[in-house]
């Protein structure tokens, strides 16, 4: 249905129309009661509450992300500033480490040898090296 056409389908709505007939309909007794209107209103009330309480909570901004910035004195030496990096690399190599060894031990619980997979990424890491000095040495002739 083009754009145009569902327009045409609104300007023929009217609230007061509806509300005279909904005052109407609220109003008449014999089959039709009015606590089967309410308990056919109630379906859509849940939901329409339950947006409400979704847009209320996701409304709500994320906690803030502080990030922290490390700061030197402007005295500081360019020896002072090689051992504060090789500290930190250190740290991080130590970190590595531990997290290998953590996924060794997980690879052993569940089963996997992980040796044979360790000795097949160094040889693959060695054959790429030797591929790289082979192609760099190609380059240079």
């Amino acid at each position: 249905m083009p754009y145009w056409d569902a327009m045409s389908f609104f300007k023929d709505i009217s609230l007061r129309n509806a509300g005279t007939d909904l005052i109407g309909f609220l109003r008449t007794t014999g089959e039709h009661s009015p606590w089967l209107f309410l308990a056919a209103c109630m379906p859509t009330a849940v939901i329409i509450y339950t947006f409400y309480i979704d847009t209320m909570v996701k409304a709500t901004p994320p906690p803030r992300e502080i990030i922290y910035v490390e700061s030197w004195p402007a005295t500081r030496t360019l020896a002072e500033t090689k051992a504060a990096i090789a500290e930190r690399q250190l740290r991080k190599d130590e970190m590595r480490v531990r997290e290998k060894e953590a996924y060794k031990a997980f690879g052993r619980a569940v089963g996997m040898d992980v040796d044979k997979i360790e000795r097949e990424a160094q040889l693959e890491q060695a054959a790429k090296k030797a591929a790289a000095a082979d192609s760099a040495a190609g380059e240079v002739q």
